[in-house]
Protein backbone atom coordinates (compact mmCIF):
# COMPACT_ATOMS: atom_id res chain seq x y z
CA UNK A 1 0.00 0.00 0.00
CA UNK A 2 1.75 3.59 -1.07
CA UNK A 3 0.22 6.12 1.98
CA UNK A 4 2.45 8.77 0.35
CA UNK A 5 -0.04 8.83 -2.94
CA UNK A 6 -3.34 6.96 -1.15
CA UNK A 7 -3.46 4.98 -4.59
CA UNK A 8 -5.88 2.62 -2.15
CA UNK A 9 -8.24 5.23 -2.05
CA UNK A 10 -11.76 4.63 -3.79
CA UNK A 11 -13.12 7.95 -5.96
CA UNK A 12 -16.44 8.04 -6.69
CA UNK A 13 -16.33 8.69 -10.64
CA UNK A 14 -19.93 8.47 -11.45
CA UNK A 15 -22.29 11.17 -12.66
CA UNK A 16 -19.02 12.99 -13.55
CA UNK A 17 -19.66 11.87 -17.35
CA UNK A 18 -16.91 9.81 -17.80
CA UNK A 19 -17.04 7.22 -20.39
CA UNK A 20 -15.46 4.53 -17.96
CA UNK A 21 -18.24 4.75 -15.36
CA UNK A 22 -20.99 6.68 -17.13
CA UNK A 23 -21.56 6.33 -20.48
CA UNK A 24 -21.08 2.37 -19.99
CA UNK A 25 -24.00 2.38 -17.47
CA UNK A 26 -25.74 3.83 -19.90
CA UNK A 27 -25.12 1.28 -22.22
CA UNK A 28 -25.79 -1.53 -19.91
CA UNK A 29 -28.48 0.03 -17.59
CA UNK A 30 -26.96 -0.51 -14.75
CA UNK A 31 -25.96 2.36 -12.19
CA UNK A 32 -24.59 -0.03 -9.50
CA UNK A 33 -21.76 -2.23 -11.63
CA UNK A 34 -17.91 -2.01 -10.84
CA UNK A 35 -16.22 -0.62 -14.36
CA UNK A 36 -13.10 -2.10 -15.11
CA UNK A 37 -12.92 -2.01 -18.93
CA UNK A 38 -12.11 1.46 -20.36
CA UNK A 39 -8.46 1.75 -19.96
CA UNK A 40 -7.97 5.38 -17.94
CA UNK A 41 -6.93 5.02 -14.10
CA UNK A 42 -9.19 5.53 -10.75
CA UNK A 43 -6.55 7.60 -9.74
CA UNK A 44 -5.73 11.18 -9.25
CA UNK A 45 -3.18 12.49 -11.37
CA UNK A 46 0.03 13.75 -10.03
CA UNK A 47 -0.15 16.95 -7.39
CA UNK A 48 2.36 18.95 -9.79
CA UNK A 49 -0.58 18.66 -13.05
CA UNK A 50 -3.10 19.28 -10.62
CA UNK A 51 -1.05 22.42 -9.40
CA UNK A 52 -0.34 23.46 -13.22
CA UNK A 53 -3.80 23.38 -14.13
CA UNK A 54 -5.04 25.32 -11.29
CA UNK A 55 -2.44 27.76 -12.52
CA UNK A 56 -4.89 27.92 -15.54
CA UNK A 57 -7.53 27.83 -14.50
CA UNK A 58 -7.15 31.11 -11.76
CA UNK A 59 -5.66 32.87 -14.50
CA UNK A 60 -9.56 32.89 -15.32
CA UNK A 61 -9.20 33.57 -19.27
CA UNK A 62 -9.30 30.38 -21.27
CA UNK A 63 -8.27 31.89 -24.87
CA UNK A 64 -6.73 30.29 -28.11
CA UNK A 65 -2.96 28.41 -27.16
CA UNK A 66 -0.30 27.85 -28.94
CA UNK A 67 2.78 25.69 -28.11
CA UNK A 68 5.46 27.29 -26.51
CA UNK A 69 9.22 26.05 -26.20
CA UNK A 70 8.99 24.16 -23.18
CA UNK A 71 6.23 22.04 -24.91
CA UNK A 72 8.85 20.84 -27.01
CA UNK A 73 11.62 20.52 -24.85
CA UNK A 74 9.64 18.67 -22.19
CA UNK A 75 9.37 16.05 -24.61
CA UNK A 76 12.64 15.92 -25.79
CA UNK A 77 13.76 15.93 -22.72
CA UNK A 78 11.46 12.54 -21.59
CA UNK A 79 12.53 10.61 -24.66
CA UNK A 80 16.00 11.02 -24.17
CA UNK A 81 15.52 10.08 -20.17
CA UNK A 82 13.60 7.02 -21.65
CA UNK A 83 14.99 5.55 -24.47
CA UNK A 84 18.35 7.27 -24.68
CA UNK A 85 17.62 8.58 -27.93
CA UNK A 86 18.51 12.59 -28.95
CA UNK A 87 15.12 14.24 -30.96
CA UNK A 88 15.46 17.48 -32.71
CA UNK A 89 11.94 19.75 -32.22
CA UNK A 90 11.20 19.72 -35.84
CA UNK A 91 10.35 16.21 -35.41
CA UNK A 92 8.15 16.46 -32.97
CA UNK A 93 4.32 17.32 -34.62
CA UNK A 94 1.83 17.71 -32.48
CA UNK A 95 -1.73 16.43 -32.61
CA UNK A 96 -4.57 15.85 -30.03
CA UNK A 97 -5.30 12.18 -29.95
CA UNK A 98 -2.85 9.00 -31.17
CA UNK A 99 -6.48 7.75 -32.65
CA UNK A 100 -6.34 11.12 -34.76
CA UNK A 101 -2.87 10.62 -35.44
CA UNK A 102 -3.35 7.03 -36.73
CA UNK A 103 -6.06 8.08 -39.03
CA UNK A 104 -4.09 11.10 -41.03
CA UNK A 105 -1.11 9.15 -41.47
CA UNK A 106 -3.07 6.32 -43.14
CA UNK A 107 -4.71 8.84 -44.70
CA UNK A 108 -1.92 11.03 -45.97
CA UNK A 109 0.87 8.40 -46.48
CA UNK A 110 -1.04 4.90 -48.03
CA UNK A 111 -2.31 4.84 -51.36
CA UNK A 112 -6.07 4.68 -51.92
CA UNK A 113 -6.01 0.78 -52.99
CA UNK A 114 -3.18 -0.04 -49.92
CA UNK A 115 -3.39 -2.85 -47.51
CA UNK A 116 -2.10 -2.19 -43.62
CA UNK A 117 -1.24 -4.71 -41.60
CA UNK A 118 -1.86 -4.76 -37.57
CA UNK A 119 -1.30 -7.46 -34.87
CA UNK A 120 -4.33 -9.09 -33.56
CA UNK A 121 -6.36 -8.78 -31.13
CA UNK A 122 -5.07 -5.67 -31.31
CA UNK A 123 -6.69 -2.09 -30.07
CA UNK A 124 -9.45 -1.20 -31.86
CA UNK A 125 -9.28 2.39 -33.16
CA UNK A 126 -6.00 1.44 -34.93
CA UNK A 127 -7.72 -1.11 -36.59
CA UNK A 128 -10.68 1.81 -37.62
CA UNK A 129 -8.08 4.16 -38.51
CA UNK A 130 -7.23 1.64 -41.60
CA UNK A 131 -10.83 0.76 -42.35
CA UNK A 132 -12.43 4.21 -42.19
CA UNK A 133 -10.26 5.64 -44.62
CA UNK A 134 -10.86 2.96 -46.91
CA UNK A 135 -7.54 0.89 -47.29
CA UNK A 136 -7.64 -2.94 -46.78
CA UNK A 137 -6.74 -3.89 -43.46
CA UNK A 138 -4.47 -7.29 -43.05
CA UNK A 139 -4.86 -8.94 -39.32
CA UNK A 140 -2.20 -10.86 -38.53
CA UNK A 141 -2.81 -13.16 -35.86
CA UNK A 142 -0.23 -13.29 -32.74
CA UNK A 143 0.53 -16.44 -31.75
CA UNK A 144 1.45 -18.19 -27.98
CA UNK A 145 5.40 -19.31 -27.57
CA UNK A 146 6.31 -20.30 -24.43
CA UNK A 147 3.46 -19.33 -22.74
CA UNK A 148 3.04 -15.33 -24.14
CA UNK A 149 2.12 -13.74 -27.35
CA UNK A 150 4.84 -13.07 -29.84
CA UNK A 151 4.50 -12.08 -33.24
CA UNK A 152 4.09 -14.21 -36.70
CA UNK A 153 6.88 -13.54 -38.90
CA UNK A 154 6.00 -15.92 -41.36
CA UNK A 155 2.52 -14.88 -41.67
CA UNK A 156 3.51 -11.54 -42.30
CA UNK A 157 5.40 -12.30 -45.15
CA UNK A 158 2.92 -15.03 -46.82
CA UNK A 159 0.30 -11.71 -46.69
CA UNK A 160 2.61 -9.24 -48.00
CA UNK A 161 2.28 -8.05 -51.26
CA UNK A 162 2.69 -4.88 -53.37
CA UNK A 163 -0.12 -3.30 -51.99
CA UNK A 164 0.78 -3.41 -48.39
CA UNK A 165 2.35 -0.31 -47.66
CA UNK A 166 2.36 -0.07 -43.54
CA UNK A 167 2.84 -1.87 -40.47
CA UNK A 168 0.40 -0.37 -37.43
CA UNK A 169 2.24 -1.27 -34.17
CA UNK A 170 1.43 -1.25 -30.34
CA UNK A 171 4.02 -1.62 -27.94
CA UNK A 172 3.37 -2.20 -25.03
CA UNK A 173 0.70 -4.08 -26.92
CA UNK A 174 -2.82 -3.31 -25.90
CA UNK A 175 -4.62 -5.60 -25.08
CA UNK A 176 -1.89 -8.39 -24.59
CA UNK A 177 0.59 -6.73 -22.54
CA UNK A 178 3.59 -7.90 -24.39
CA UNK A 179 6.50 -5.45 -24.24
CA UNK A 180 7.91 -6.19 -27.65
CA UNK A 181 11.53 -7.53 -27.54
CA UNK A 182 14.63 -5.97 -29.57
CA UNK A 183 15.29 -9.15 -31.30
CA UNK A 184 11.36 -8.87 -32.29
CA UNK A 185 11.47 -5.38 -33.17
CA UNK A 186 14.32 -5.66 -34.94
CA UNK A 187 13.15 -8.42 -36.96
CA UNK A 188 9.93 -6.37 -37.89
CA UNK A 189 12.46 -3.51 -39.09
CA UNK A 190 13.78 -5.77 -40.86
CA UNK A 191 10.76 -6.95 -42.85
CA UNK A 192 9.87 -3.28 -42.93
CA UNK A 193 12.44 -1.97 -44.70
CA UNK A 194 12.15 -5.03 -47.17
CA UNK A 195 8.92 -4.68 -48.32
CA UNK A 196 9.24 -0.68 -47.67
CA UNK A 197 6.29 -0.35 -45.10
CA UNK A 198 6.05 2.62 -43.45
CA UNK A 199 6.07 1.53 -39.10
CA UNK A 200 3.77 3.78 -37.84
CA UNK A 201 4.54 2.87 -33.51
CA UNK A 202 1.90 3.64 -30.92
CA UNK A 203 4.09 3.76 -27.89
CA UNK A 204 1.48 5.04 -25.87
CA UNK A 205 1.60 2.25 -22.74
CA UNK A 206 5.58 2.03 -22.94
CA UNK A 207 5.65 3.82 -18.90
CA UNK A 208 3.75 1.80 -17.54
CA UNK A 209 6.28 -1.44 -16.99
CA UNK A 210 5.99 -4.39 -14.78
CA UNK A 211 8.72 -5.03 -12.28
CA UNK A 212 12.24 -6.02 -14.26
CA UNK A 213 10.58 -5.07 -17.89
CA UNK A 214 12.40 -2.81 -20.07
CA UNK A 215 11.03 -1.14 -22.58
CA UNK A 216 12.42 -1.17 -26.19
CA UNK A 217 11.47 1.57 -28.50
CA UNK A 218 11.03 1.96 -31.69
CA UNK A 219 13.36 4.90 -32.12
CA UNK A 220 16.40 3.31 -30.95
CA UNK A 221 15.90 1.21 -34.33
CA UNK A 222 18.32 3.45 -35.65
CA UNK A 223 18.62 5.70 -38.55
CA UNK A 224 17.57 3.56 -41.64
CA UNK A 225 14.32 2.61 -39.53
CA UNK A 226 13.95 6.24 -38.98
CA UNK A 227 13.49 7.19 -42.39
CA UNK A 228 9.75 4.91 -42.40
CA UNK A 229 8.81 5.50 -38.59
CA UNK A 230 5.91 7.41 -37.10
CA UNK A 231 5.90 7.30 -33.57
CA UNK A 232 3.27 8.31 -31.45
CA UNK A 233 2.73 9.04 -28.05
CA UNK A 234 1.40 11.19 -25.25
CA UNK A 235 1.51 11.45 -21.66
CA UNK A 236 -2.60 10.93 -21.12
CA UNK A 237 -2.16 7.16 -19.79
CA UNK A 238 1.01 7.24 -17.60
CA UNK A 239 -0.21 10.38 -15.53
CA UNK A 240 -4.02 9.55 -16.03
CA UNK A 241 -5.01 12.58 -18.30
CA UNK A 242 -6.81 11.18 -21.31
CA UNK A 243 -9.84 13.77 -21.21
CA UNK A 244 -7.01 16.70 -21.68
CA UNK A 245 -6.80 14.88 -25.26
CA UNK A 246 -3.34 15.56 -25.83
CA UNK A 247 -0.42 13.72 -27.95
CA UNK A 248 2.46 13.74 -30.30
CA UNK A 249 4.48 12.28 -33.15
CA UNK A 250 7.81 12.20 -33.78
CA UNK A 251 8.37 11.78 -37.37
CA UNK A 252 12.34 11.49 -38.04
CA UNK A 253 11.51 11.26 -41.97
CA UNK A 254 10.72 15.26 -43.56
CA UNK A 255 8.90 14.45 -46.53
CA UNK A 256 6.60 11.92 -44.18
CA UNK A 257 6.48 14.66 -41.74
CA UNK A 258 5.53 17.54 -44.01
CA UNK A 259 2.76 15.42 -45.68
CA UNK A 260 1.32 14.69 -42.14
CA UNK A 261 1.53 18.56 -41.04
CA UNK A 262 -0.14 19.52 -44.17
CA UNK A 263 -3.32 16.69 -43.54
CA UNK A 264 -3.11 17.86 -39.97
CA UNK A 265 -3.65 22.36 -41.33
CA UNK A 266 -5.63 20.99 -43.87
CA UNK A 267 -8.10 20.56 -41.17
CA UNK A 268 -8.19 23.20 -39.25
CA UNK A 269 -5.97 21.15 -36.57
CA UNK A 270 -3.84 24.72 -34.63
CA UNK A 271 -4.55 24.88 -31.32
CA UNK A 272 -4.09 22.81 -28.42
CA UNK A 273 -6.05 22.54 -25.53
CA UNK A 274 -5.61 25.28 -23.44
CA UNK A 275 -4.14 22.66 -20.87
CA UNK A 276 -2.18 21.16 -22.80
CA UNK A 277 1.28 22.60 -22.62
CA UNK A 278 1.05 22.50 -18.73
CA UNK A 279 -0.03 19.08 -18.86
CA UNK A 280 3.06 17.99 -20.52
CA UNK A 281 5.51 20.64 -18.45
CA UNK A 282 4.25 19.01 -15.33
CA UNK A 283 3.76 15.56 -16.43
CA UNK A 284 7.54 15.38 -17.92
CA UNK A 285 9.19 17.28 -15.58
CA UNK A 286 8.02 16.94 -12.02
CA UNK A 287 6.29 13.72 -12.32
CA UNK A 288 8.66 11.03 -11.92
CA UNK A 289 8.49 9.84 -8.21
CA UNK A 290 4.75 9.41 -8.57
CA UNK A 291 5.02 7.23 -11.94
CA UNK A 292 7.76 4.66 -9.87
CA UNK A 293 4.49 4.71 -7.25
CA UNK A 294 1.56 3.95 -9.67
CA UNK A 295 4.13 1.29 -11.40
CA UNK A 296 4.48 -0.35 -8.07
CA UNK A 297 1.06 -0.33 -6.84
CA UNK A 298 -0.14 -1.80 -9.91
CA UNK A 299 2.60 -4.31 -9.87
CA UNK A 300 0.95 -5.30 -6.68
CA UNK A 301 -2.29 -4.86 -8.40
CA UNK A 302 -1.35 -7.62 -10.59
CA UNK A 303 -0.08 -10.21 -8.05
CA UNK A 304 -3.10 -9.79 -5.98
CA UNK A 305 -5.55 -10.39 -8.86
CA UNK A 306 -3.25 -13.01 -10.44
CA UNK A 307 -3.17 -15.12 -6.65
CA UNK A 308 -7.18 -14.78 -6.60
CA UNK A 309 -7.83 -15.92 -9.99
CA UNK A 310 -5.69 -19.40 -9.27
CA UNK A 311 -7.38 -19.93 -5.75
CA UNK A 312 -10.68 -18.95 -6.38
CA UNK A 313 -11.41 -19.27 -10.19
CA UNK A 314 -9.07 -21.12 -12.02
CA UNK A 315 -10.93 -21.56 -15.05
CA UNK A 316 -10.16 -18.03 -16.27
CA UNK A 317 -6.22 -17.90 -16.50
CA UNK A 318 -4.31 -14.35 -16.61
CA UNK A 319 -1.33 -14.27 -19.10
CA UNK A 320 1.37 -12.77 -18.82
CA UNK A 321 1.79 -8.96 -18.22
CA UNK A 322 4.93 -7.16 -18.60
CA UNK A 323 3.58 -3.94 -19.31
CA UNK A 324 0.24 -1.32 -19.54
CA UNK A 325 -2.28 -1.29 -16.57
CA UNK A 326 -4.19 -4.04 -18.34
CA UNK A 327 -4.76 -8.18 -17.98
CA UNK A 328 -5.26 -10.05 -20.75
CA UNK A 329 -7.31 -13.12 -19.40
CA UNK A 330 -8.71 -16.37 -21.23
CA UNK A 331 -11.68 -18.27 -20.01
CA UNK A 332 -11.67 -20.62 -22.92
CA UNK A 333 -11.39 -23.35 -20.47
CA UNK A 334 -14.95 -22.65 -19.57
CA UNK A 335 -16.48 -24.02 -22.34
CA UNK A 336 -18.68 -21.22 -22.65
CA UNK A 337 -19.46 -18.37 -25.73
CA UNK A 338 -18.93 -14.42 -25.14
CA UNK A 339 -22.54 -13.52 -25.00
CA UNK A 340 -22.90 -16.29 -22.18
CA UNK A 341 -20.21 -14.80 -20.03
CA UNK A 342 -21.25 -11.43 -21.02
CA UNK A 343 -24.74 -11.90 -19.54
CA UNK A 344 -22.89 -13.50 -16.39
CA UNK A 345 -20.87 -10.57 -15.74
CA UNK A 346 -23.33 -7.73 -16.47
CA UNK A 347 -26.73 -9.24 -14.77
CA UNK A 348 -25.29 -11.62 -12.38
CA UNK A 349 -21.85 -9.97 -11.52
CA UNK A 350 -21.94 -6.53 -11.58
CA UNK A 351 -18.98 -6.17 -12.63
CA UNK A 352 -18.18 -4.36 -16.70
CA UNK A 353 -15.01 -5.63 -18.51
CA UNK A 354 -13.74 -5.72 -22.46
CA UNK A 355 -14.88 -8.62 -23.90
CA UNK A 356 -12.39 -9.66 -26.14
CA UNK A 357 -14.29 -9.17 -29.41
CA UNK A 358 -13.71 -5.64 -28.76
CA UNK A 359 -10.45 -6.27 -30.12
CA UNK A 360 -11.68 -8.52 -33.19
CA UNK A 361 -12.26 -12.25 -33.82
CA UNK A 362 -8.81 -13.68 -32.82
CA UNK A 363 -9.82 -11.87 -29.12
CA UNK A 364 -12.81 -14.44 -28.64
CA UNK A 365 -12.41 -16.86 -25.52
CA UNK A 366 -10.11 -13.84 -23.71
CA UNK A 367 -11.31 -10.44 -22.13
CA UNK A 368 -9.34 -7.54 -20.87
CA UNK A 369 -9.54 -6.16 -17.04
CA UNK A 370 -8.18 -2.38 -16.04
CA UNK A 371 -5.93 -3.18 -12.77
CA UNK A 372 -5.33 0.60 -12.22
CA UNK A 373 -7.88 1.16 -10.07
CA UNK A 374 -8.26 0.88 -5.80
CA UNK A 375 -6.72 -2.16 -4.33
CA UNK A 376 -9.62 -2.54 -2.54
CA UNK A 377 -12.36 -1.91 -5.60
CA UNK A 378 -10.51 -4.56 -7.37
CA UNK A 379 -11.37 -7.21 -4.28
CA UNK A 380 -15.39 -5.97 -4.24
CA UNK A 381 -15.03 -6.65 -8.49
CA UNK A 382 -12.86 -10.49 -7.63
CA UNK A 383 -15.51 -11.30 -4.63
CA UNK A 384 -18.50 -10.47 -6.30
CA UNK A 385 -17.20 -12.78 -9.26
CA UNK A 386 -16.01 -15.67 -7.01
CA UNK A 387 -20.06 -15.53 -5.27
CA UNK A 388 -21.09 -15.84 -8.71
CA UNK A 389 -18.72 -18.26 -10.45
CA UNK A 390 -20.66 -21.44 -9.80
CA UNK A 391 -23.48 -20.17 -11.91
CA UNK A 392 -20.92 -20.34 -14.72
CA UNK A 393 -19.50 -23.33 -14.27
CA UNK A 394 -22.42 -25.24 -14.02
CA UNK A 395 -23.17 -23.51 -18.10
Amino acid sequence: MDSKYNFDRIINRRNTNSSKWDTLAAKYGRDDLIHLGVADMDFESPEPIIQAFNKVVNHKIFGYTDLNEGFYKSIQTWIKKNTDVSIPRDWIVFCPRINIGSGICVDSLTSPNAKVLINSPSYSPLKQAVVKNNRSLIEVPLIIKNGKFTMDFDYMESVIDKDTEMFILTNPDNPTGRVWSKDELERLAKLCKKHNLILFSDEIHSDILADGVDHYSTLKLGQETHERLIYANSPAKTFNIPGIIISYMIIPNKELREKVEKSIDSIGMHNPNIFSVAAIEAAYNECDEWLIGVRDYIDENEKFVRVYFKENMNDFIVMPREGTYLLWIDYKALNINEDELLNWFINEVGVETYMGSNFGRFGLGYIRINIATSRKLLEQALSKMKNAYHLIKRK
